[in-house]
This record gives C-alpha cells, sequence and structure tokens, in this order.
C-alpha cells in the first residue's frame, strides 16, 4: 500500500496572522517604553542647558560685573524666549541673550520638543544685577513636585509668579535657574 504523504512546506495564513499580531503586540509595549525614555532625556537635557546657561551667565557677570541684557524689545520687567508668546510679561526675540554668543556658550539653547508653541520654551529676563532664565512649560515627566526642588521656579510661594491659577499650586512644568535678586520673579 502507498501511502502519499503531503509534502508542502510553509505557513498557514492564521499562523501568519497570529505570529504577526503577537509581533503588533510586542512592538506596541516597547514603543511606549521608549517613548517615556525619551521624554526623561529631553528633560534631562533641558536640566543640562539651564545649568551649562547658568554658568555663562556666571561668566559674563565675573568678565563685566553685571548680567547681560536680554534682546530687544525687551526691558527689565518682561521675559524674553526665542518662542511665540501670548502672555503679557513675555515677549518674543530669537537671540534672546546675544551678548553669551560665541565667547562664553556656543549657541542659545532651544527647547527639543515645544520651542514654536505658545508660551513654552526658553525665557530669559536680567536686571543687570540679578537674573532668571527658565524653560517653560515644557517639562514632561520629571515634574517640579516642591518649592526645594533644585529647578523650582521659585524658593517659595510668596509671589504670585511663582503660583498657578491663585490654586497655591507650583508651576510643576517648568525649569528655572536663577541669581540672588530674582527669586520671585
Amino acid at each position: 500500500m502507498k501511502f502519499f504523504l503531503n509534502k508542502q512546506k510553509g505557513f498557514t495564513l492564521i499562523e501568519l496572522l497570529v505570529v504577526v499580531g503577537i509581533i503588533a503586540i510586542l512592538s506596541s509595549i516597547l514603543y511606549a517604553n521608549f517613548n517615556e525614555a525619551r521624554m526623561i532625556a529631553r528633560d534631562k537635557a533641558r536640566m543640562t542647558s539651564l545649568k551649562e546657561m547658568q554658568l555663562a551667565l556666571e561668566l559674563y557677570k565675573a568678565q563685566y560685573g553685571v548680567y547681560p541684557d536680554a534682546c530687544s524689545p525687551a526691558n527689565t520687567i518682561n521675559f524674553v524666549g526665542p518662542g511665540d508668546t501670548t502672555a503679557s510679561d513675555f515677549d518674543k526675540c530669537a537671540n534672546y541673550i546675544p551678548a553669551l554668543v560665541p565667547e562664553f556658550i556656543g549657541a542659545l539653547p532651544l527647547d527639543p520638543v515645544f520651542e514654536n508653541e505658545t508660551n513654552r520654551g526658553y525665557y530669559y529676563r536680567s536686571n543687570g544685577t540679578s537674573y532668571k532664565l527658565m524653560n517653560y512649560g515644557s517639562v514632561e515627566v520629571n515634574l517640579v513636585a516642591d518649592f526645594g526642588h533644585e529647578f523650582a521656579r521659585c524658593p517659595e510661594s510668596a509671589s504670585p509668579d511663582c503660583i498657578l491659577d491663585g490654586g497655591g499650586s507650583l508651576f510643576p512644568t517648568t525649569y528655572a535657574v536663577y541669581s540672588a535678586g530674582a527669586e520671585l520673579w
């Protein structure tokens, strides 16, 4: 008796669909994990940029005796940054601290994601004796949880600028560095 053996090689359509489905589920899980890692990395980059700018500002003051002015059209009561703004105490200027480049820092930082969004990104203010530099409204994961945070906008809630909507909450999505005298700006 002769047996006929089916010697077809390959996969059935159902087997292929199961494998593709498993790969899709695994890739979506990995993408979500990598997305959070990217957000954390961007927050770390913001922190590093602020520290580098703080160093450049202090070097400028050591050489010239004052902190650099912000660009025009700014004045000492407004923050200036490269992004669009609708806030009354923020002005737009692409080269927001012109005296630092290139002698004290290679280029002024821009936010890796949000610089083109209104009221988000880097902002600077100085009156010559004090300064505050912020990455405003851009923090994604490593939020500022209290006034003791290294990058808290203010060391206490005594200033209305440090309170969000008057509700007693700190600006959790803003990193800042500042000199003595600018704490409550």
